[in-house]
């Protein structure tokens, strides 16, 4: 499943692609070019703009909320999103998937403290940032494991 996120839903955008989905998402996107891309792309469109999600012809959910936490719970239960194997394997900056990279190729790319505690990373070869399972990832995990549905 496919998504694009107008340019009021920037983090749920983000906490989406934790998830591993597909979150097209830009600041600068007009509704024309959003509808086109979702429509081009058989993407469905998340936002927080009334106009849009009254027209017809499109796959649209409309979040009315402006708080993350529910907006992702909107979605999650909307579309039965679930944790699978693809979670954390998107870039939550810019949605391109992650490859994984051998430590010694990150020596000098991360904190020295995450080398010492640390042996699997990742990279993003679109915005060259680097991830790695630490303390940030947990709290992004247990927030998860609190919006997601019990039975996962």
């Amino acid at each position: 499943m496919q998504f694009i996120a107008d340019n009021m839903l920037g983090k749920l955008a983000k906490w989406l692609r934790f998830l591993g989905y597909d979150v097209l998402y830009t600041r600068n996107i007009d509704d024309n070019e959003l509808i086109e891309l979702s429509k081009s792309q058989d993407r469905y469109i998340l936002t927080r703009d009334r106009e849009i999600s009254k027209r017809k012809g499109l796959k649209v959910l409309y979040i009315p909320s402006d708080q993350v936490d529910i907006q992702l719970r909107q979605v999650i239960e909307e579309f039965e999103l679930k944790y699978d194997s693809l979670a954390f394997n998107r870039c939550p900056e810019c949605n391109h998937l992650l490859d994984k990279i051998e430590k010694s190729l990150v020596i000098d790319k991360v904190p020295k403290g995450v080398m010492e505690r640390q042996n699997e990373f990742w990279v993003c070869g679109n915005c060259n940032r680097y991830y790695w399972q630490g303390s940030h990832y947990e709290k992004i995990k247990q927030k998860l494991d609190k919006l997601l549905p019990k039975n996962q």
